[in-house]
């Protein structure tokens, strides 16, 4: 039985006067689980997808890729959400969905990211030159980012990136695309993401431009539907050794996480379906590589219909299902006047076993040592939230900063890998 290790790190400031919980996705985790939704794959054996918020529910999936803007006509973007939206606004091809909005903010509350995703098996949507990407940029950010539009299918929901899942046409303008869209990121305050879908044979015909030239935060490559997909794993055939050495050697951001690709269960693809037995070893296996980062599965209502979803979380979550972001560095910096804390006025607690104790607990704030924390915290993957408490009279100017070591046997899962979690608290004077 393996040791689990969870580090933890908390910004604190002023009195607290309530229990606060932030947890938000974290590009840089190797335990994330990515959804498609809006297609409703499930519906062939069935079953129907519903709305987003449905899924939204609890701590299994971290991020949602919306699914799809199917095409693009005369430069602008069209929507296809399957049986979820069919609105448009007048004189328009373009799908209006304020509920699905609605949901998405929902979701981003709950510390998931959603990202609208071009592409798809079938469709139009080539961008052959600088120019069309360049173009087309300004319109995805306009309609679905930062920027603004009479006419944004989701209203006043900001999404947290964009995803291409190209699997056909002449693409090189993806290129210009990103860049145009990391220069609007770089002025904004809100973090945004590019990820993407290729197909495993490598390199992929449809992205390779943009794999070789543009920054990815995330790669979620299709292991199915082709032959080197997860059903041939354990052959040579199966190349998730080839997707992370692209990472550290070709892609232009060297900590770029790779995730598995699969089905989300039968009837979702035609090769590659796996159970949660299978999906398990094979995530033992690769977990070890470098810039091995979660799942992604297809799609989101044929995934929880079948519990392959949240077997992937519980492997991957462990006995703790959260998320995380990495906080500034200038939050971090110390403060000579920072007030001490101490053990008697801290607290972090969850609910539910299994238990482990917090031997030590260092914190940091002021030039001066402060005391160590000891206490225990409950966490199971049911109960997926992490608080942090403090009562009134803790008062000061700068933030607390401070990092737990969390250390036990975790009977889930013996072989967890060891992840970050950030916990912002928010406090008033």
């Amino acid at each position: 039985m393996k040791p689990l290790h969870i580090l933890v790190s908390a910004l604190l400031g002023a009195t607290l006067s309530t229990q606060h919980v932030v947890s938000a996705f974290n590009p840089l985790a190797k335990n994330n689980v990515v959804n498609y939704w809006g297609q409703n794959s499930v519906s062939f054996t069935g079953g129907t997808e519903t709305d987003l918020i449905d899924y939204c529910q609890d701590n299994t999936v971290d991020v949602f890729a919306v699914a799809f803007i199917s095409s693009i006509q005369n430069g602008a973007p069209v929507l296809n959400l399957a049986n979820h939206c069919w609105d448009k606004f007048p004189g328009s091809n373009l799908l209006n969905c304020p509920k699905i909005g609605r949901d998405i903010k929902a979701c981003q509350a709950r510390g998931k990211a959603v990202v609208i995703s071009i592409g798809g098996a079938s469709g139009s949507y080539s961008l052959p030159d600088a120019t069309s990407g360049r173009a087309f940029a300004e319109k995805v950010w306009d309609m679905f980012l930062g920027g603004s539009s009479t006419t944004r299918p989701f209203g006043d929901a900001i999404l947290d990136g964009v995803d291409l899942d190209l699997e056909s046409g002449q693409n090189a303008g993806y290129v210009a695309f990103i860049a145009t869209l990391r220069q609007k990121f770089a002025s904004s305050s809100k973090r945004f993401y590019i990820t993407a879908a290729p197909q495993c044979p490598y390199p992929d015909q449809a992205t390779k431009e943009a794999l070789a030239q543009s920054w990815f935060d995330l790669v979620w490559v299709q292991f199915y539907n082709n032959y080197c997909g997860v059903q041939s794993f354990g052959t040579s055939n199966f190349n998730f050794n080839t997707w992370n050495n692209w990472a550290t050697t070709v892609s232009q951001n060297k900590n770029v996480r790779i995730l598995l690709g699969v089905p989300g269960g039968p009837d979702a693809a035609g090769s590659g379906v796996i159970d949660a037995n299978r999906l398990k070893t094979i995530l033992a296996s690769i977990r070890t590589y470098s810039n091995f980062g979660g799942v992604m599965m297809w799609d989101a209502g044929v995934a929880f219909k079948s519990g392959l979803a949240a077997a992937a979380a519980q492997y991957l979550h462990g006995s703790l299902v959260a998320a995380a972001i990495e906080p500034r560095k200038s939050e971090l910096a110390p403060r000579a006047d920072a007030p001490s804390l101490t053990p008697s006025n801290v607290k972090l607690s969850t609910v539910a076993k299994p238990a482990w104790t917090l031997p030590k607990v260092p914190m940091r704030g002021a030039q001066a040592p402060v005391p160590a924390l000891t206490t225990t915290i409950k966490v199971s993957a049911a109960t997926p939230t992490l608080a942090v408490k403090i009562p009134n009279g803790v008062e000061g100017s700068a933030p607390y900063v401070f990092t737990i070591k969390l250390q036990g046997d975790s009977d889930e899962n013996p072989s967890l890998a060891s992840f970050d979690i950030v916990i912002a608290a928010q406090c008033q004077k």
